[in-house]
């Protein structure tokens, strides 16, 4: 299957008033459909992969990436469900750990070189990286992709779920050998970095560096309460796969922004919902009427109940070098005292390790890339 590249314009100049980085939209072909993506930077070049968080899509990185070297390649992804990319199967559930397959992207820069590659949030999609690549240096490619079910790329067929965490380290690896190549580099936002510190275990000498905002590992959950909520999951999975097209909730533009901004509870700006959006929509059959392009079965994915002790277990075996960036306040967690319990345990195995925090919200790299972008070059070029 080949690969579908789509040239278009970065809107870096306009968004940070810094270097302008190649974009390309890019779809990758998978049994389902396509995973959409943005590839940042040179082609020419392996990209640092990233992914976005939950529910987010690949756009989530939009406003980081122009800060960014322009010589850095990225290849943000829409996850499967999420902002262009297609979504699953209906009767397919959305494991979303598992899941993050990739399929449409953007990649960035020269094609000659073997770009970094770049995983969104979770219902974001590989745009959550356009403001941030521009200012990353111009010596890198960036594939941006579109996890499955976001963005560009493809919903996963009926019947099959989502495992967004799960998932992604197979999707992943779809990348990986697609490209042929021997290692990558990750950069990874919230459900983006879990997917990417899961695949940096998995593969512990076939990563050459990963990059991870606001996110330390997937979400440590008391796992005795799985009984408690999966039959409403699974309940209210079926009820979203009876949607058609024509079933699904259309809104007007300026409805569209309240809907993001009132869910993300104040982690985007008005600026960053209209980055997310313009890979995040479809027209309605009514004029100036649009829907979230985003598998609305997403809502429902189970995320993954993972216990501490296996969280460390798989921190333990990460072995490239590793950035860590943690927004304050940043996200709620459940537990805030494991996220660093989890650095100290990648610290003792990492070939190099940095952690650094930075003021602002959940999506710091979207609203303020400019906090975080010289952290990540520093990192990238010592």
């Amino acid at each position: 299957m080949n690969t579908i590249i789509e040239k278009t314009n970065a809107p870096t100049e306009n968004i940070n008033k810094h270097n302008v980085h190649s974009v390309e939209e890019i779809q990758i072909p998978v049994p389902w459909g396509n995973i959409s993506g943005k590839w940042w930077g040179p082609n020419d070049q392996q990209p640092l992969v990233a992914l976005h968080g939950w529910q987010d899509n690949a756009g989530t990185f939009d406003r980081l990436i122009p800060l960014l070297p322009p010589n850095l390649a990225i290849l943000a992804i829409d996850l499967p469900g999420h902002g262009l990319s297609s979504h699953l199967p209906t009767g397919q559930f959305y494991y979303v750990f598992w899941d993050g397959l990739i399929i449409l992207r953007k990649w960035w820069g020269p094609k000659g070189i073997q770009p970094i590659v770049a995983l969104h949030g979770r219902q974001d999609n590989a745009g959550s990286f356009d403001t941030l690549i521009p200012l990353l240096s111009n010596e890198i490619s960036l594939l941006c992709l579109d996890m499955p079910g976001h963005g560009l790329s493809s919903h996963y067929p009926k019947s099959q779920y989502y495992y967004v965490y799960w998932d992604g380290i197979i999707l992943l690896r779809r990348i990986v050998k697609y490209f042929k190549w021997t290692k990558v580099r990750l950069l990874g936002h919230s459900l983006g970095g879990a997917i990417s510190f899961l695949y940096a275990a998995s593969y512990p000498d076939e990563v050459e560096f990963m990059i991870s905002l606001d996110i330390a590992s997937p979400s440590v959950k008391d796992i005795t309460k799985i009984p408690l909520i999966i039959g409403d999951s699974i309940d209210k999975f079926l009820k979203y796969e009876l949607l058609q097209s024509d079933g699904i909730p259309s809104y007007s533009y300026d409805e569209v922004l309240t809907i993001v901004e009132d869910a993300y509870k104040g982690s985007i700006t008005k600026e960053g919902a209209m980055i997310l959006m313009k890979r995040g929509l479809r027209p309605a059959n009514e004029p100036e009427r649009y829907y979230f392009s985003r598998d609305p079965r997403l809502k429902v994915s189970v995320l993954g109940m993972i216990s501490l002790d296996l969280v460390l277990a798989y921190a333990g075996r990460i072995k490239c070098a590793y950035l860590n960036i943690r927004a304050v306040p940043g996200m709620k967690f459940d537990h805030p005292e494991y996220y660093e319990k989890v650095l100290d345990q990648i610290k003792l195995s990492a070939k190099k390790f940095e952690y650094h925090k930075v003021e602002g919200t959940h999506h710091v790299h979207l609203n303020n890339p400019e906090r975080i972008a010289p952290i990540i070059n520093n990192f990238i070029c010592t």
